[in-house]
């Protein structure tokens, strides 16, 4: 850590560190709320774990630690995520969440191939060796263009309920199979804290496709200003489907909110097509964004978890640079044949491949192929026969680590 003292120290926070990792976190994403009280009674994220870099005995940054399991190119894999990093402004810029940030990536190795988190800056973490994960689409519509979709399908929507959390979650895994990154939402607290009733008070619009009495898409939604109703606006927060007959009925769905709101708002990965369904693309306005960015925890550890082709075979040389995790910056053996893969350290010799970490994960998880990551990225081949064979290692997908944490 280039500036911290030795004084610094990162531990996992206690019930009794909840109020004072609420005033910082508060300062840094809500200082617009200005200065709370806390008291004894304030309580962490029950779906996340607390960390703490410490100063002496002076708490001076806070970040949350994730458990997730994701997608990558057809199968299920760790994934660690990293959030709520906030240092109060005082003790900003003097190494303390570098220090969180290297404590997180020792402790995630050997448990956690890959680890990603939404930036507030991409390129304060790129500077640690986090790259851009996927795009995503932000759409607004005015509503009655998804009028094309009422009464197109068969099935009907309702209401969702929180007990049915294990229906929407097959709906999302089902939606997962075509994406890379997309969170497998196993644990029932999440889909009941984070999705349907967080709050019982104030908690989001859920409703369920439902099609020959099987959920087949749903969609979480909350209202937001517009100019037809105080509350006229259509927010999707999330949205899944089974295949593209429950997409255009939750669609059509949304298309009966047209005496209550003027436009729906909803994000899709980079090649969602609702610019090809509606009647007239030139009255929606959307948006390319840059989302969450990833990270290689550990080179070998990430490539012998990435699946493979069946029929992809090679034996690289793999020179990697890292400046923030050590055992990353080095040279690597990658062994595939039969859709597994071996890779250790290696020595001596000409490297088949050389790349810096933050390029090398979007390879991993599909974000750049070959080509774009050689001109986009810092990856440098020995020659074409090296090139072609990263290119049957590495195909692009469709990557979208929609939800937030």
């Amino acid at each position: 850590m280039s500036n911290a003292t030795d004084r610094v120290s990162v531990h996992p926070l206690g019930s009794e560190d909840a109020a004072e990792f609420r005033a910082i976190a508060d300062h840094s994403f809500h200082p617009e709320r200005g200065p709370k009280e806390y008291d004894e009674t304030t309580a962490f994220d029950r779906i996340s774990d607390p960390y703490g870099a410490f100063d002496g005995e002076e708490l001076v940054s806070v970040c949350t630690h994730y458990d997730l399991t994701a997608s990558l190119r057809g199968k299920w894999t760790p994934l660690a995520g990293l959030a709520s990093v906030a240092t109060p402004p005082e003790r900003r810029r003097q190494g303390y969440a570098e220090a969180l940030v290297d404590d997180a990536l020792e402790r995630w190795r050997g448990d956690f191939p890959l680890a990603a988190l939404w930036p507030f800056s991409p390129p304060y973490y790129r500077q640690y060796g986090w790259a851009t994960a996927n795009r995503y689409v932000k759409y607004t519509c005015p509503i009655d263009q998804l009028s094309f979709a009422r009464g197109s399908v068969e099935g009907r929507a309702r209401p969702a309920t929180a007990e049915e959390w294990a229906d929407l979650r097959a709906v999302n895994e089902a939606f997962a199979a075509e994406r890379s990154l997309v969170l497998r939402r196993e644990d029932e607290q999440w889909w009941r804290d984070r999705l349907l009733s967080a709050d019982e008070n104030d908690r989001p619009w859920a409703y369920v496709w439902e099609r020959d009495g099987e959920v087949v898409g749903y969609v979480v939604y909350e209202f937001g200003e517009g100019s037809k109703f105080a509350d006229g606006r259509v927010s999707v927060e999330d949205v899944a489907y089974a295949d593209h007959a429950a997409l255009r009925g939750l669609l059509g769905f949304l298309a009966e909110y047209d005496s209550q709101a003027d436009e729906v708002v909803l994000s899709g990965d980079s090649s969602a097509d609702l610019l090809d369904l509606v009647p007239d693309s030139t009255t929606v306005d959307c948006r390319v964004m840059a989302g969450p960015m990833v990270r290689v925890v550990d080179v070998a550890n990430a490539l012998e978890a990435c699946p493979y082709p069946a029929d992809a075979t090679a034996d690289l040389t793999i020179s990697v640079t890292d400046g923030t995790a050590d055992w990353n910056d080095g040279r690597f053996r990658l062994e595939v044949a039969d859709g597994e893969a071996a890779c250790s350290p290696s020595t001596g010799g000409e490297p088949d491949v050389t790349v810096d970490v933050g390029t090398l994960s979007q390879l991993v998880v599909g974000y750049h192929d070959v080509t774009a990551a050689r001109r986009l990225g810092d990856l440098s081949v020995a020659d074409d026969a090296t090139a072609d064979t990263l290119t049957a290692l590495f195909p692009d997908q469709r990557v979208f680590l929609r939800t937030y944490f």
